[in-house]
């Protein structure tokens, strides 16, 4: 299993985690475009992730999910009180 950090702080927090060949990002608290931009500089690529993890609500964890994953069509993991 591999770990990158693409950043942690109240800006944004986001991790890529790889277990074989499946790669998820938890957490995107940064902008669609940070997040990309911030994923090349590791030779990442959105088309590499399968899915994207959110472990709560607060903007810097969840606040560019939605325009992610609606932009790259990738499916969205959190909880029911998460969702609300």
């Amino acid at each position: 299993m591999q770990f990158a950090s693409l950043g942690s702080g109240s800006k944004g927090n986001a991790t890529l985690v790889r277990a074989g060949s499946t790669l998820v990002m938890v957490d995107c608290g940064f902008s669609a475009r940070e997040a990309v931009r911030r994923m090349a500089l590791l030779g990442v690529e959105p088309a590499d992730l399968d899915a994207i993890l959110v472990t709560h609500e607060h903007t810097d964890h969840a606040g560019g999910v939605a325009r992610l994953s609606r932009r790259f069509e990738l499916p969205v993991y959190l909880t029911h009180g998460t969702f609300l």
